[in-house]
């Protein structure tokens, strides 16, 4: 009975209240006149979105929002002029936050298209251009591993994306398209899965900037108290060598390293400017390093040790290489490739021939 009375007692309250003025009456308001037509904002894809995976047929998430002044009454969402999908029921009518899955993007270039109609008939549309691109397919015997560096820093082969450390970007001023541009404390870094082979091989194009003065171009190497661990995995640098800069390799067997230093002959002056074909090889019996084509370096070797040698980093020594300084390169690198067998001379002059 207790309960009853204070419920009974609060009814009562509210309606005197109401009656007194203390509480406002609920008035209608007007949503006033329609004066703008729906504003569409695409997230996904974008224009010139480029998708690259195995598959030749994929699916993707689209993701818009749209908005309007007043009510959203319609939205149609077309491919290449065909339509994929339809929302008429939002739960915010002025504010529409869609997401949803197409799983028939084939390869090839597309046009999607959002189609958004307000209630008093006024209609916007919003169209981006993309492309589904082929999947990658080596053009040499052994190559394992592609970047182009075109904007993006996949690689095409396994289509995996690297770990991007500091804030390394591209130069549109590539070897061919744009390239990798180094960034101070930049670099990437890629797991070594099927990459760590007996026979190893790398071609790039490289473009120097010698300051710093020292710098990790490639490196896999395994860790170490002071990150300078050089019994196994290999390290492909540069530094100050009588004011100019020599490219080494240097590659570990298991228990020592042996030195592969690029002759006077190919030491370039700080101020040169041209793009530099660099190519390396690593065997059971042998290293050779080539630039432009050209024996830099060579030497009897006993073969490499992969022990611990899980990250590849590209365009720096760290994290593995770096108690001598040899740390981020501000230098571009375009067109890296690496190969599970040795790269005959012949060879590596059909890469440069073909770039």
């Amino acid at each position: 009975m207790k309960r009853t009375n204070i419920l009974l007692g609060a009814v009562l309250f509210i309606a005197a209240a109401c009656q007194d003025g203390y509480i406002d009456d609920i008035q209608p308001v007007q949503p006033g006149a329609d004066e703008s037509a729906p504003a569409i904002t695409m997230t996904y894809p974008l224009e010139g979105t480029l998708i690259r995976v195995r598959e030749d047929v994929t699916a993707i998430d689209v993701r818009f929002t749209v908005t309007d002044d007043i009510e959203i009454a319609n939205i149609v969402v077309e491919l290449n002029g065909g339509q994929i999908a339809q929302f008429n029921d939002f739960l915010d009518y002025r504010k529409a936050v869609t997401t949803f899955a197409y799983d028939e993007v084939a390869t090839g270039e597309h046009t999607l298209s959002v189609t958004a109609t307000d209630v008093a008939g006024k209609s916007t549309t919003q169209s981006v251009n993309f492309e589904k691109v082929a999947p990658y397919q080596p053009i040499y015997e052994g190559e394992l591993f592609y970047m182009p560096f075109d904007g993006e820093n996949t690689e095409l082969v396994s289509i995996t994306n690297p770990t991007r450390v500091g804030d390394p970007g591209f130069n549109n001023a590539g070897k061919k398209g744009s390239a990798y541009a180094g960034a101070t404390d930049g670099y990437l870094t890629f797991p070594t899965n099927g990459l760590t082979n007996p026979e190893f091989s790398a071609s790039f194009w490289y473009k120097l900037n010698a300051v710093p003065d020292r710098a990790g171009i490639l490196v896999i190497g395994p860790p170490g108290p002071t990150n300078n661990n050089r019994t196994g995995g290999f390290r492909l640098f540069r530094e100050n060598a009588g004011g100019k800069q020599r490219i080494t390799l240097n590659v570990g067997n298991g228990t020592a390293d042996s030195w592969f230093n690029s002759d006077a002959a190919y030491h370039f002056d700080p101020s040169y400017s041209e793009w530099i074909h660099v190519a390396f090889t690593i065997s059971d019996s042998e290293c050779v390093l080539y630039i432009n084509g050209e024996v830099a370096a060579k030497g009897e070797f006993t073969g490499i040790s992969w022990a611990d040698c899980d990250i590849l980093s590209i365009g720096s020594g760290a994290p593995r290489f770096s108690e001598w300084g040899h740390l981020s390169d501000l230098s571009l690198i375009d067109e890296l490739r690496i190969f599970n067998k040795v790269l005959t001379p012949a060879e590596v002059q059909t890469i440069i021939g073909a770039d």
